[in-house]
């Protein structure tokens, strides 16, 4: 069953419904065109889902796990991978609220 969220399109002349696998795929893609960080990869039969989006009364929440490359500072990649996200999600469905939560799973050396 999907869950959807219902915006006013910008020319007011209907509702657009986004689904939340939308919302998946643009933070996955988001962060991987963020140099020195990759979404985790599903290996297997797990439960485990690295970019899960929830929405609860009109409100996103992105959780999004990555890896990150040896050197670099953790902090600043993750405040980076959540402004690429922020700013693909307002770009491509206008404008919504949401919370993104980075969760630093592995380093690559």
């Amino acid at each position: 069953m999907a869950q959807y969220v219902h915006i006013q399109n910008y020319n007011k002349q209907g509702l657009m419904g986004i689904s939340q696998t939308v919302f998946d795929q643009i933070a996955e893609i988001a962060t991987n065109e963020v140099s020195g960080a990759t979404v985790m990869k599903k290996r297997g039969f797990t439960l485990f889902e690295p970019v899960h989006c929830h929405i609860r009364n009109g409100e996103v929440t992105v959780k999004i796990a990555i890896k990150v490359n040896a050197g670099v500072n953790v902090k600043t990649i993750s405040k980076t991978v959540q402004e690429s996200i922020a700013q693909s999600l307002n770009m491509m469905t206008e404008h919504i609220p949401f919370k993104i939560l980075i969760d630093v799973r592995d380093v690559i050396a």
